[in-house]
C-alpha cells in the first residue's frame, strides 16, 4: 500500500509539469500567431477595399501549327528483284559469277550442258538446206512443166518445217544458259559443276538495289492527305548514326478492313549503295496541320459542357468554349473564339467568374484591354 501511494504521488508531479509546460508555452507564442492573422486579416481588409479587382496572373495565347510526326517500321526492298531457277534439267557445265558481282543484263550467270541440243541444231541446219535446194529444183521444173504444182507446194512446206525444227534446237540451246534478266547484284551460288538441276533448284538471287522500297502502313485515318512525293525520313539498325531520305511514291488502291491501315510505299536512293534489301527501317513522316491556340494544361477547365478557357478582355474574365485538338508536352491545341495574343488566365481560376474585373499580376501598368471599362 505504501509503495502505490508513492507511484501515485510521482504520476501527479508529472501531470503538473506538463500542465506548466503547456501554459507557458501558449502565454509566449500566443500573442503572436494571434497578431499575425489580426494583421493579415486586415491587409486583406484593406486590398478590398482599394481595388475590387482579382489578381490572376495570365499569359498571352500563341497559335502554333497541330504538326504531326508518324513513325512506322517498315522492309527494304530492291527496285527489282527476283529469284533465278532453270528452265530445264540439266547438269551444270559451267558458274560463271561469284557472290555481290555486279551483272548486267543479258549476262550468263550458268552454262548447262547443251552438246545434245547442239547437234540438233546442226541436223536441223542440214535439213533446211537439203529442204530449201529441192525447193529450188521444184520451181525450176514446174515452169517447164516437169512437175506439178503440188509438189511445189509440198516442198515449200517442208522448207518451213526444217526453219521451224532450226529454231527450235537454238531455243533449246538458250535454254540452258540461265542469263541475269535485267542489270544488278548476285548472291551466293547456290550449285556447282557437275550438279545435276531441275526446273526447282534456287540458282542464285538477283537485285537491282539502286533504289530501296520501303512499305509501311499508314492509318486509315490519313489516307486523305497522302500523295506522292512527300518527303520522309528512315533509319536501320546497320546505320545507328546515319539518316536517308526519301520521298512517298505509291500507295494501294484499297484500305485494310482488318487492320484500318493502307500499305505505303517509300523510295529510297542508293547510290553508295549502303542499304539491302530485307533491312528493317523506321521511318519517320512529318505531317503539316492547321494552326490552333495553344495554352497550358493548367489554364484548361471543364464543366458539364466540355472544355472552355478564361480569357481577359476589357479587364474582365470572359468564359470561352473550346474543343480539345491535341495534347504536347504540357500544352493544348484548342478550337474557340480565341485571337492570337489574347490573354489567358492560368492561375488564379477558382477566384473568377463570367465578368469578374481582374488585374494580371507582373505588369508594370494595365494594358488597355486591362482597363476597367
Amino acid at each position: 500500500m505504501r509503495g502505490r501511494y508513492k507511484i501515485s504521488g510521482k504520476l501527479k508531479i508529472l501531470f503538473v509539469t506538463i500542465i506548466l509546460l503547456i501554459i507557458a508555452f501558449l502565454a509566449i507564442y500566443q500573442p503572436g500567431i494571434t497578431s499575425f492573422f489580426k494583421k493579415g486579416h486586415a491587409i486583406n481588409r484593406n486590398e478590398t477595399s482599394t481595388d475590387p479587382r482579382v489578381k490572376v496572373l495570365a499569359q498571352n495565347i500563341q497559335f502554333t501549327s497541330n504538326s504531326r510526326e508518324l513513325e512506322a517500321v517498315g522492309t527494304g526492298k530492291a527496285r527489282q528483284s527476283v529469284n533465278i531457277y532453270p528452265s530445264v534439267n540439266e547438269e551444270v557445265e559451267e558458274v560463271l559469277f561469284n557472290a555481290q558481282d555486279k551483272v548486267q543484263k543479258g549476262d550468263v550467270l550458268i552454262q548447262l550442258d547443251d552438246r545434245e541440243e547442239k547437234l540438233a541444231e546442226k541436223l536441223a541446219e542440214v535439213k533446211l538446206k537439203d529442204s530449201r535446194s529441192l525447193l529450188n529444183r521444184y520451181e525450176q521444173a514446174v515452169k517447164e512443166g516437169a512437175v506439178p504444182q503440188s509438189e511445189v507446194d509440198s516442198s515449200r512446206a517442208d522448207v518451213e518445217s526444217a526453219q521451224v525444227a532450226l529454231d527450235q534446237a537454238r531455243l533449246a540451246i538458250m535454254d540452258r544458259k540461265i542469263i541475269a534478266p535485267f542489270s544488278g547484284y548476285v548472291g551466293i551460288p547456290k550449285v556447282d559443276p557437275g550438279d545435276r538441276v531441275t526446273t526447282t533448284t534456287l540458282i542464285t538471287g538477283l537485285d537491282d538495289r539502286n533504289i530501296i522500297h520501303v512499305d509501311f502502313e499508314v492509318p486509315e485515318a490519313l489516307t486523305g492527305i497522302l500523295n506522292e512525293k512527300q518527303s520522309i525520313t528512315a533509319t536501320t539498325p546497320a546505320y545507328l548514326n546515319r539518316t536517308f531520305e526519301g520521298k512517298i511514291t505509291a500507295f494501294e488502291n484499297r484500305v485494310d478492313p482488318e487492320r484500318r491501315t493502307i500499305m505505303t510505299r517509300a523510295s529510297i536512293e542508293n547510290a553508295d549503295d549502303l542499304l539491302r534489301p530485307g533491312m528493317s527501317f523506321t521511318t519517320k513522316w512529318k505531317i503539316e496541320g492547321s494552326q490552333y491556340p495553344t495554352v497550358p494544361e493548367i489554364a484548361l477547365q471543364w464543366s458539364s459542357e466540355g472544355s472552355f478557357v478564361w480569357i481577359i478582355r476589357s479587364g474582365k474574365a470572359q468564359k470561352v468554349n473550346t474543343n480539345v485538338v491535341a495534347r504536347r508536352a504540357g500544352m493544348v491545341l484548342i478550337e474557340g473564339d480565341i485571337s492570337d495574343g489574347e490573354l489567358i488566365v492560368v492561375e488564379g481560376l477558382e477566384r473568377i467568374d463570367e465578368g469578374t474585373k481582374v488585374m494580371v499580376l507582373g505588369d508594370k501598368e494595365p494594358k488597355p484591354n486591362d482597363q476597367d471599362p
